[in-house]
């Protein structure tokens, strides 16, 4: 990961975003890290590996405790607005 401090986004905005194109550049002030700057089909790729992994989690806690209570799926689809 690349890392630049927080002034550097004044004067290097280009090298930056260039650089975030193939990885994800940190951006830090005072040596700590603020901000990451990740290109977005990337960003997009992170968040359905998440969405991923949380639906593998909740398909594990329930074969952990298949009597569990869920809510009723016309609730949620409701509450969702997909009827």
């Amino acid at each position: 990961m690349a890392r630049f401090n927080i002034s550097d986004l004044r004067t290097k905005v280009p090298e930056i975003l260039e650089i975030a194109k193939s990885e994800a550049v940190e951006i830090e002030k005072h040596g700590k890290s603020t901000l990451v700057i990740l290109d977005a089909m990337k960003y997009e790729q992170l968040l359905e590996h998440l969405e991923d992994v949380e639906d593998n989690l909740a398909y594990l806690e329930y074969k952990l405790n298949p009597k569990q209570e869920f809510e009723d799926w016309a609730l949620v689809k409701a509450d969702l607005g997909l009827n």
